[in-house]
């Protein structure tokens, strides 16, 4: 019986071309997931997903005494844009925000770090005391850059900020990459490699973090913290204006609500996202970007990079033995000789949703493979056409030859 099972497995595993097919099909996906694009079945494949991991408990979410919300939507003012004032612009108080940056400096940096999603791309008579503010914090705080028409606009104050525009996909943030198209980091890579120095190294398809693996360049992100864990009152958001008046009246506030805590300061009331999943402030998918990568929830372990390998291969080789468990798709034009195609689609969707989900639940690796559906399908149509084309060239002598699986 050994020899039987061993005579059928050297069968499976022995046929060096589908090796290769594999091989090549993995380093397809590496790429694949280099790359800012998807199809509809694969956002909703993870938007289900996801909410099976919502559906569950959540012990992957940062604990409500280590982040704090800082809301800006409520504390503006009146910049004139010209010498006579005739125009204007409502912008953050920048006041408040060297008032704060200051308070945090003073108390020794005790954070665990500032994230500012605001952008300062208009000069105000309060931008020499935010710029000193901001140098006293040195790598503990991460402005923002923005791209306007392809353009990356830098801010104008010149200190440390990382990428903060995504690219939208079917009208939704759904990939996020790690560099932006200008070579530029996006923001939560920037806090990761700010958190942990030289903790990661980003290659053209592929990230390699130290002591932990490698990753695709991409993260499908997981929303770990939502709106209504603040309006819900379970983790902690203050108005910016409310906390600066506080913060002299109450000794005790840096100990309660800033020290070692992520500080996010944004609009959370305006600053708003379509995702794949829901409707976000734009801070907080930055930051559930990041605390994905602080949790190496993306991280592709040894065991992973088998188990896809097993898989494609899997794949590869009902397709080239015709192995089709489920359907039996038959075309059938209604001018043309009526002829099976040779492609499973149904079948092939069916088990790249398996593994998806399966890849997401039991291996915290979000991927998206359902560009394998294209690649078989245009091989098998190419085989199609070449072997009815070799069919009838045969009429005339002419010698097509076409690769039988």
């Amino acid at each position: 019986m050994f020899q039987v099972m061993s005579g059928k497995a050297f069968r499976f595993f022995g046929h060096l071309k589908l090796h290769v097919y594999t091989m090549l099909l993995i380093a397809v996906t590496f790429v694949w997931m280099a790359l800012p694009y998807n199809n509809g079945l694969d956002m909703a494949v993870h938007k289900w997903t996801q909410l099976i991991k919502i559906a569950g408990p959540e012990k992957e979410k940062s604990s409500p005494d280590s982040v704090i919300f800082i809301d800006v939507s409520a504390s503006k003012y009146l910049v004139p844009l010209n010498m006579d004032s005739t125009e204007n612009e409502v912008i953050t108080n920048r006041k408040y925000l060297a008032q704060l940056f200051q308070y945090i400096a003073a108390h020794q940096c005790r954070v665990r770090y500032i994230l500012t999603d605001v952008v300062f791309d208009t000069p105000t008579p309060d931008d020499s005391a935010l710029l000193v503010s901001i140098q006293a914090l040195g790598n503990k705080l991460l402005a923002v850059n923005s791209y306007v028409a392809d353009t990356l606009q830098q801010n104008i104050l010149g200190v440390r900020a990382a990428t903060a525009t995504m690219r939208l996909q079917s009208g939704a943030i759904y990939k996020i990459p790690f560099t932006g198209s200008r070579g530029d980091t996006m923001v939560p890579l920037k806090i990761y490699l700010d958190v942990h120095p030289d903790g990661a190294v980003v290659h053209r398809f592929y990230t390699r973090f130290q002591q932990a693996g490698i990753a695709f360049n991409t993260q499908i992100p997981e929303m770990y913290l939502r709106a209504h864990d603040f309006t819900e009152g379970n983790y902690p958001k203050v108005s910016l204006g409310e906390l600066v008046a506080l913060m002299n009246i109450s000794p005790e506030l840096f100990d309660l609500y800033l020290k070692n805590r992520y500080i996010l300061v944004g609009d959370f009331k305006n600053d708003l996202h379509e995702t794949y999943l829901n409707t976000q402030p734009g801070t907080l998918i930055l930051f559930n970007a990041f605390w994905q990568l602080e949790s190496r929830r993306q991280i592709i372990s040894v065991w992973y990079l088998l188990v896809l390998y097993l898989f494609i291969y899997v794949v590869v080789w009902l397709q080239w033995r015709r192995k089709s468990f489920i359907y039996n798709i038959a075309l059938k034009p209604m001018y043309f000789q009526a002829f099976d195609l040779p492609f499973n689609i149904i079948s092939v969707s069916l088990l790249l949703i398996v593994f998806t989900v399966l890849s997401a639940l039991v291996f915290h690796v979000n991927i998206s493979i359902f560009h394998l559906i294209v690649i078989f399908s245009l091989v098998d149509i190419w085989q199609l056409i070449a072997g009815k084309l070799d069919r009838k060239s045969s009429r005339w002598g002419i010698a097509i030859k076409v690769i039988e699986r």
